[in-house]
């Protein structure tokens, strides 16, 4: 058996390999500025989140896969309340640890600026502390649906939300990209392209055969990472997952933001805790601590403490025990026995 899994990875390992050196041959299509570590380099890389459960990274790494794009949090499209992805921290932790160079998303369900300003800055705050090298990215999809909070949006008032999310981003330090699918962008069908130009664009088209078979994106459009298969398997990462080009590279990994580091985090934590969406103020019954990651083993993940009659806003109960809060657009947790709701 253990014969039988070597000689897969082998042969997953020489596939990559053989599309690196494809890629080596292609001319970038940049029309963005480069970040100071940036090389006019090919990458192959996947986009995770709380759908690929809990990844065994070490076998990612040694796939030949070079980099990662996290999934941070979600805006809900029918309520409009905030989540953080509950893979989102193990997943920066682990990519981190095995030594891939990652990115990250948000997938935004914003309808006003202010929205688009609370999704980036919760998506910058939890970053920090983790080394981000490649961009992070808005994505923004379903607003056709008429079950959306942001149908009927028009395509200036979707690009304006998508500008408002990543100049925050790029004033917070992170190199931002935007991304949709080709059908939306092509002659700026929901998107005013002429805008998000100036960013790094980040493309989704699945054709039938994918890369490298079929050698690039038909999308004509400046295009940086091309998403060509959400149907890729990659060892470490039980059923599929979407698969990226990207049409540079690093030559390093970068610095955390914030050097203080990140909680540990377990994927058995991550994996079992599931949270009831909710949206409301509470106050807590006695002095209760507010921390980055729900569980007491260290002191370090103390924020600070809250007291009866100081209130907060709730966006999740979860099943552990622990409630989901919001602290000046910080996601922070404390135990749901101590917190009253306010009438």
């Amino acid at each position: 058996m253990r014969n039988a899994i070597h000689k897969k990875m082998a042969g997953f390992r020489a596939v990559l390999l053989a599309a690196v050196l494809l890629l080596s041959t292609m001319i970038p299509q940049l029309a963005v500025q480069a970040a100071p570590n940036e090389v006019a380099q090919a990458a192959l890389g996947i986009d995770v989140s709380r759908y690929q459960g809990a990844i065994d990274w070490n076998q990612v790494a040694a796939s030949g896969v070079q980099f990662a794009m996290i999934r941070v949090g979600y805006r809900t499209q029918s309520t409009g309340i905030m989540n953080e992805d509950p893979y989102a921290r193990y997943n920066l932790q682990e990519t981190q640890r095995v030594g891939l160079k990652v990115g990250a998303y948000f997938f935004s369900a914003a309808v006003n600026e202010a929205e688009a300003v609370e999704e980036a800055v919760f998506t910058a705050n939890l970053l920090d502390k983790y080394q981000i090298t490649f961009p992070v990215a808005y994505d923004c999809e379903g607003f056709r649906s008429s079950t959306s909070r942001q149908h009927g949006l028009g395509r200036e008032v979707r690009t304006a939300l998508a500008v408002k999310f990543l100049d925050t981003i790029a004033a917070r330090g992170y190199t931002p990209m935007f991304y949709a699918s080709r059908n939306e962008m092509t002659d700026n069908a929901d998107w005013n392209m002429d805008i998000l130009n100036r960013y790094k664009v980040w493309v989704a088209q699945y054709p039938s055969e994918p890369f490298p078979i079929t050698p690039a994106s038909s999308y004509t459009g400046v295009q940086a990472m091309w998403q060509y298969t959400q149907s890729a398997v990659i060892p470490g990462i039980a059923g599929s997952v979407d698969m990226n080009v990207s049409y540079f590279n690093y030559d390093g990994i970068a610095e955390a933001r914030d050097k203080s580091g990140a909680a540990p985090v377990s994927a058995a934590n991550a994996a079992n805790v599931q949270y009831l969406d909710v949206n409301e103020v509470v106050t807590p019954s006695t002095a209760v601590n507010l921390r980055t990651v729900p569980s007491t083993d260290s002191p370090a993940t103390i924020v600070i403490q809250i007291n009866p009659g100081d209130m907060i806003f709730r966006t999740g109960i979860g099943n552990d025990g622990w409630s989901r809060v919001l602290l000046n657009d910080q996601v922070l947790y404390a135990y749901t026995a101590y917190l009253q709701k306010v009438m």
